[in-house]
């Protein structure tokens, strides 16, 4: 037994109950002896010489008394013990209960990030693969000049507008798609194509496009536009396709 981890009562009365049955034993000896040496010499048994052994007995029903307490006690300390060990081991799993569930959140929170992201990128791919659009009305021009006496509009007097459409700033551009077409018209869009730079009868498209950056992290895509016909208004279309 390990008798290391008693308490100071118990092990005061486990040395008292040692020291009283030591001394209960050795009073029975002596008495003992004594009773014998009577009987040898035919001296007769007085009651004075009886109370020696019912005294040792006595003490030794108290010793046993007092050990079995301890004994008691001592079990009702490893019991503690137990208990103790049993409750440091029940913290210890549910510490790490509790680490492994935040691990799980983290790992399912960074997965789901991940997902989001792919998710992100994957509607940003597609969108630049369908294009950013933006268009623009732009008037008939006016010529200069008083009645009787105007000039025809030119190109170089022409109405300019700059069209342009937002795509990501990270975006890389890989084509921009122009079309004309008059205001009021209901020619399909494919149709209504035009290449940088060509006339598209008194209206065109500049030759390069511009970019320039956006508030949001995004940037513009821009193409100039011109349209010098004074009887037409022009819807002029830009379609930037990009990749990220």
């Amino acid at each position: 037994m390990d008798f290391s981890h008693l308490s100071e009562p118990v092990v005061a009365a486990v040395i008292g109950a040692t020291a009283t049955v030591i001394t209960a034993l050795v009073q029975l000896r002596l008495s003992w002896r004594k009773e014998l040496k009577e009987r040898e010499r035919g001296q007769p048994i007085t009651k004075k010489s009886r109370r020696g052994p019912v005294i040792a007995v006595l003490a030794l029903m108290i010793a046993a008394g007092v050990g079995g307490f301890a004994l008691s006690q001592y079990f009702v300390s490893l019991r503690e013990g137990d208990r103790d060990a049993l409750r440091s081991d029940l913290q210890s799993k549910l510490s790490e209960i509790n680490a492994t569930a935040l691990r799980l959140e983290q790992a399912r929170t960074t997965e789901r990030k991940q997902i989001e992201t792919e998710v992100q990128r994957a509607d940003a791919s597609r969108q630049g693969e369908e294009g950013a659009a933006a268009s623009a009305v732009v008037g008939p021009c006016k010529p200069e000049g008083t009645p009787g006496a105007r000039q025809p509009c030119t190109e170089q007097t022409a109405l300019r507008v700059t069209v342009c459409a937002s795509v990501p700033a990270t975006a890389t551009v890989k084509e921009v798609q122009l079309y004309i077409r008059a205001e009021n018209s209901k020619q399909p869009w494919p149709e209504s194509r035009v290449q940088p730079g060509q006339d598209a009868g008194d209206a065109r498209f500049a030759e390069k496009f511009s970019e320039r950056p956006e508030d949001g992290g995004a940037k513009q895509v821009c193409q100039g536009f011109a349209n010098w016909s004074h009887e037409k208004s022009r819807l002029a279309r830009i379609v930037v396709k990009y990749t990220l």
